[in-house]
This record gives C-alpha cells, sequence and structure tokens, in this order.
C-alpha cells in the first residue's frame, strides 16, 4: 500500500498535549507562533536511563521548562539499529540495520538515507547540520542527503581522541590525544559555528552526537577528578544469585562487582559533564539570539546501559536496563514545564514528532508525534545475534530474538526456541521468569510479536 504524507500544521491555534498516567494538558495556546522553531536534537552514546540527573545544566533546564519520559525505550538496544530508527522513524525491521560493524552500509543498501528527519526538514526550508556520530562504520565522503552543513566522525565507531571529522565539502580532518583534540569539545565548537552562521531569519535543525558517555568514557582533562556520584547502584537484578531462570548464555556471564560497576558509573559521570556543558554553550547562544523561548530541544541516547543487571555490562539485549532510556524535551513557547509523562515513548517517535514541529511534510513512518494526545499499548522489540561480553573477559553468543514490550509485561522470543516473560507489577528487577506460570498471558504476547517481528531478525525463526 502506498504511504500517503502527512502534513502536521504549525502555527496559530495549535494545541499540542502530552499523554502521561493521567495526561499533561498543555498551555493556552498564543496567538501566533513568530517562526517556526529552531530544533536541537542530542544523541548521548550508551548513557544509563537513570543519569539524566548527572547533567547539571540539562538537567535544570528540563525541570523548568520541559517534559521527562519516564518510560522512553527503544526497541532494539543496540547503537547502530538505534541511530538509523532515530533518524528515520522505523523499526529495525524496516531499516535493515540489524549490527554496528555493517551498521552504515546496511543503512545505505536499504535506501534509506533519502528517507531520513533531515530530508524532511531541508525540503522544508531548514538549514541542517550534523555534528559528532553519524552511524556505525560509516565510510562516506560527501554528506548525505538532507544534511547542509557535516562534521561526522568517520571509520569505525568514534572515539575521544585519535579519530577523524568528515566536514561538508568532504575534506577530512585527523585529530590527535593532546587536550584540544577532545572530541565533545570540538564538537561543541562545531555546533556553535553552526548557529552563529545560521541567519536569525532562517529555522535551523542540528543533530549533536557527541561519543559520550560510551566505553571508555573517558572524561575532558578538567573533568577528570571529579568526586564521584552520590550513592550506589546495587539493586536485586545485581545481587540475584539464582540465575536458574534465565536463558543458558546468561548463566555462563560471571557476575559483576561492585568495584567494576562503580567504576563504569564513575567514568560516565565525567565524561557526561563536557556533554552538559555543550548544550549548555548551545542554550546561550540561542538566548543571545533571542531564540531560545522558539527552541524545540530533544535530549536522547540511543540506547541504555546494564550495569550489572543480570550478569550483563553493556546492551544488546531486551531487559528493561538496556531497552529504556532517558529523554527529555522542551520548548517553552509550545509546551507545558516541569512535567513527567509516563507514556510509552520510542526513538521511532522522535523524528516524527521533530516534523510536526517544523510543519514538515513526510511519507507515514511507524513512529508517532509525541506533541498530539495518543496512547501506545506496546511495541515490538527485535535484534539480530550478539556476542556478550563479561566482566573477566569472557565471551557468550545471544541468539536474533523478536518480542512485546507493554508497561507492564515483557515477553522473548529467542531464535533457538528459548523464552522469557517477566510482569513488572510483581517483578521490577526482572528477577522470576514466568513463562511456566502464565501460559496464556505468554501465547497472547507471542501473538503480537509475532505479527509485528517481519521481517524477522537474520539467524532469527520461531521454531
Amino acid at each position: 500500500m502506498a504511504r500517503s504524507v502527512r502534513r502536521v500544521a504549525v502555527g496559530v491555534g495549535l494545541t499540542i498535549a502530552f499523554l502521561g498516567s493521567g495526561g499533561i494538558a498543555a498551555p493556552p495556546a498564543r496567538s501566533a507562533l513568530p517562526k517556526r522553531p529552531d530544533i536541537v536534537l542530542v544523541v548521548t552514546d550508551d548513557q544509563h536511563r537513570g543519569t539524566l540527573g548527572w547533567m547539571p545544566a540539562v538537567n535544570n533546564y528540563f525541570v523548568r521548562h520541559g517534559i521527562r519520559f519516564s518510560r522512553a525505550m527503544v526497541p532494539t538496544s543496540v547503537c547502530c539499529p538505534s541511530r538509523a530508527s532515530l533518524l528515520t522513524g522505523e523499526y529495525a525491521h524496516t531499516t535493515k540495520v540489524w549490527s554496528n560493524k555493517a551498521g552504515w552500509s546496511e543503512f545505505v543498501d536499504a535506501g534509506m538515507e533519502s528517507k531520513t528527519v533531515a530530508v524532511w526538514l531541508r525540503r522544508s526550508g531548514y538549514r541542517t547540520g550534523l555534528v559528532g556520530k553519524y552511524l556505525n562504520a560509516y565510510g562516506g565522503t560527501r554528506p548525505p542527503p538532507g544534511w547542509r552543513v557535516w562534521h561526522a566522525f568517520r571509520g569505525g565507531n568514534a572515539s575521544y581522541y585519535d579519530y577523524k571529522l568528515l566536514h561538508t565539502d568532504g575534506s577530512i580532518t585527523r585529530y590527535g590525544s593532546d587536550a584540544a583534540s577532545y572530541s565533545t569539545d570540538v564538537l561543541r565548537r562545531y555546533a556553535l559555528r553552526f548557529i552563529a552562521n545560521t541567519p536569525k531569519e532562517k529555522p535551523f535543525f542540528l543533530y549533536l552526537a557527541p561519543y559520550a558517555p560510551h566505553e571508555p568514557s573517558t572524561a575532558a582533562p578538567r573533568h577528570l577528578h571529579l568526586a564521584a556520584p552520590v550513592g550506589s547502584f546495587d539493586p536485586p537484578s545485581v545481587r540475584e544469585s539464582d540465575l536458574s531462570d534465565k536463558p543458558l548464555w546468561i548463566q555462563r556471564l560471571p557476575a559483576v562487582s561492585s568495584a567494576t560497576i562503580q567504576d563504569i558509573r564513575v567514568r560516565q559521570y565525567r565524561s557526561l559533564r563536557s556533554v552538559d556543558e555543550a548544550v549548555a554553550a548551545i542554550l546561550e547562544a540561542q538566548r543571545a539570539r533571542r531564540r531560545l523561548r522558539n527552541t524545540l530541544l530533544i535530549v536522547v541516547s540511543d540506547n541504555g546501559l546494564m550495569w550489572g543487571e543480570h550478569r550483563v555490562l553493556g546492551k544488546f539485549v531486551p531487559y528493561s536496563g538496556a531497552t529504556r532510556v532517558p529523554l527529555a524535551i522542551a520548548w517553552p513557547a509550545r509546551l507545558p514545564e516541569g512535567k513527567m509523562s509516563a507514556r510509552l515513548a520510542l526513538n521511532i517517535d522522535i523524528p516524527v514528532t521533530i516534523a510536526a514541529a517544523a510543519g514538515a511534510p513526510h511519507a507515514d513512518v511507524a513512529g508517532r508525534n509525541l506533541l498530539e494526545r495518543w496512547r501506545r499499548y506496546g511495541f515490538v522489540l527485535e535484534a539480530s545475534s550478539a556476542h556478550l561480553p563479561g566482566s573477566n573477559g569472557t565471551n557468550v553468543e545471544r541468539p536474533a530474538y523478536c518480542g512485546w514490550r507493554t508497561a507492564r509485561y515483557l515477553f522473548v522470543h529467542y531464535g533457538n526456541g528459548r523464552e522469557e516473560l517477566y510482569d513488572y507489577a510483581r517483578d521490577p528487577w526482572e528477577l522470576q521468569d514466568r513463562r511456566r506460570t502464565a501460559p496464556d498471558l505468554q501465547r497472547n504476547l507471542r501473538r503480537r510479536a509475532r505479527a509485528a517481528c517481519f521481517p524477522e531478525p537474520p539467524g532469527f525463526n520461531w521454531g
């Protein structure tokens, strides 16, 4: 079926509301919006969902002016598939991006580079710019369609030092290991230059994607000795000793020590501080341009991160620690201030939300506009097979999977036939697999997953 084109009106009389657990009403609509908003999307890398408070400038701004989402999630907890979804509003089974190793080439081969939010906005008159991480294994020689300004990590993943940036004109700059080459600071300078070079009458879309706080979570020199974050991370899912209800590949992982977890937390805490400073500088630049009130700011992570829950360090799994992400949105000219929304919000919703705010037409995609009133009752989980590193250097293979996630339940079917079912109302830490005690529920969730997870990930079958 041909996809229709969406058009979202902006201007006089637009009413925006967020639906949380009880609904969040928008403030009264103003008689007119001076211009279409400037839009800033900040995408961090592997940020734990509970760490937005570690970014004081960002957190304070959203407490005062924004909406934070307590149930923001990603359907595929892997960097490149998630970033492909952030750019297109589509699930991995549509973008065909399943891995990090070949992520960019998979995106190109699926014809997705011409179907991104940048293309939508540039066609609508926006000045667009990407600064930082595009897709894993990016090897392009020119900016992809839709991007007017381009300063992207090239080759492999990304880095804090010793990396290359590909620029708008196709030139490449190689950065070293000196303090001035620290990548988050370099990206901040390019982001501020992009804003400064944008005419005031021209709306812009800035996609800022630093490497932080991805491992090895290297902090800027000025932040290397920041005091450790308050508290510790020691939920029951880290301490669980009986893993007999978990898949065999989980049981083979070694336990993660509290010292290892604390080391990860401290390094992530310190590396995020430079990201916070970059966002603060962008806010100040917009304030100086008298555009801050009409700036849509979104901060999100590409995926969550496991800090030892079920012995997992990293992502690549369907568990809550990997699929839940920090997400906050602010638009002082239009949105209510200092609110918390409990709706199920996904990364695929972000490009649609941006297009709606910009009034940019686009083809129908899987994502939904977070600025409208609706409720999501569940969504598909999907991933190809992956190797999980253990804390002692061991490596286990996690089979490909399809699943279904709701606010209350997690169901997963792995390619080897194993299934898991968790009830967050009774078991928020995923300590007890309930597949044997709730067969009717299991069948219902399997049916939903089977309908939604298509085409299936490579290496997966329903057995």
